[in-house]
Formats: C-alpha cells, sequence, structure tokens
C-alpha cells in the first residue's frame, strides 16, 4: 500500500507519466523494495539507481530533508524526476526513451511497458 502510493504520488509530479510505469520499474529493480540491496553493477535501493545517478536527480520524496537513496519516498520521486527529464510524459516513443535510459536495454523496455499494462488493468 505505501509503494502504490508512492508510484502514484510521484507520477502526479509529471504530466503524462503513467504511475504503472514506475511501479514496473520497482517490481523489476527490487521487488517493490524487498531487496533494496546493491546490485553488481553499483545500483542502490529500491528502485535501482547508481549513486551519481541519483544525486544528479534526487528528490527528497518524503520531505525529511534528506534525499536518501535507500528511502523509498525519496528513491521513487527520484525516479519519477529521472524518468521526467528524459521524456516520460511525451507520448509512448518518449516514455519508451525515458525506460531506457533508466535501463538501456530494448529487453527491460519491452518488460517494463508490459508489466505496466498488466498494473493499469488489475488496477482499472
Amino acid at each position: 500500500a505505501e509503494y502504490l502510493h508512492l508510484y502514484r504520488a510521484s507520477a502526479a509530479t509529471c504530466p503524462g507519466l503513467p504511475w504503472t510505469v514506475l511501479a514496473s520499474i520497482g517490481q523489476v529493480e527490487s521487488g517493490h523494495g524487498r531487496n533494496p540491496s546493491t546490485s553488481s553493477a553499483g545500483a542502490m535501493g529500491p528502485m535501482q539507481f547508481e549513486p551519481g545517478t541519483f544525486e544528479r536527480y534526487a528528490v527528497d520524496g518524503d520531505h525529511n530533508g534528506v534525499a536518501s537513496i535507500m528511502s523509498p519516498a525519496d528513491s521513487i520521486f527520484t525516479a519519477a524526476h529521472y524518468l521526467c527529464a528524459n521524456g516520460g510524459g511525451n507520448g509512448s516513443a518518449g516514455l519508451s526513451n525515458a525506460i531506457f535510459h533508466y535501463n538501456h536495454a530494448a529487453w527491460y523496455v519491452e518488460m517494463v511497458l508490459k508489466l505496466s499494462g498488466l498494473y493499469a488493468s488489475a488496477y482499472s
């Protein structure tokens, strides 16, 4: 329930960005926070950011004065900001481009979009 609320609230900061895409990335990257440990590539937290990328796009989603890569709110709001900065609110082509920036693999884009469709169906 906490993550669902965060996905929806953070997507609202980027007009046109579906919350279901954030939920899909959260599922693929850490199982909605169940495994936020550091990856072999050095990505960390619930949305699996590389520290330098997180710092560049960081959002204090929980408004406690600190943007933390391990905080679900901060990580999810930062993901929305990152996707938006890469065209995530600009229709399907922009969304695909933004997801590709998140993880530079066509299979990843396809997986996230497929999961997003499943979430949209389940929560409509």
